[in-house]
């Protein structure tokens, strides 16, 4: 077997549409993001990782041809850069980053 294609001959495609999904769960570990009111103990990392874990969980189920990654899937901080190296080293067809916001003003 040839380790490259002849000329006209074509490469085997990947499966065209979304093959691998990075779910990034936002803030962790010394990073707690919005704090809400502080009327509950819940911060928005703690909501991020619970609500990541879910959609993957999701795809996981009803799409076992997806590859799912996660940058956390425990309450760590992982930069930004990291992250980005996460999905880049991964190929990642589409990359979520979940994160929940509080406020006052309807403004």
């Amino acid at each position: 077997m040839l380790a490259f294609p002849l000329y006209g001959q074509s490469q085997p495609a990947e499966k065209e549409g979304v093959n691998t999904v990075v779910i990034d769960a936002g803030h962790g570990g010394h990073d707690p993001g919005n704090l809400g009111t502080r009327r509950y103990k819940t911060t928005e990392k703690d909501i991020a990782l619970k609500v990541a874990l879910k959609v993957g969980a999701y795809i996981e189920e009803n799409l076992p041809d997806v590859k799912v990654i996660y940058t956390r899937d425990k309450d760590v901080f992982v930069d930004l850069q990291e992250r980005a190296r996460i999905a880049n080293k991964a190929k990642a067809d589409l990359f979520i980053s979940i994160h929940c916001d509080a406020f006052t003003k309807s403004s």
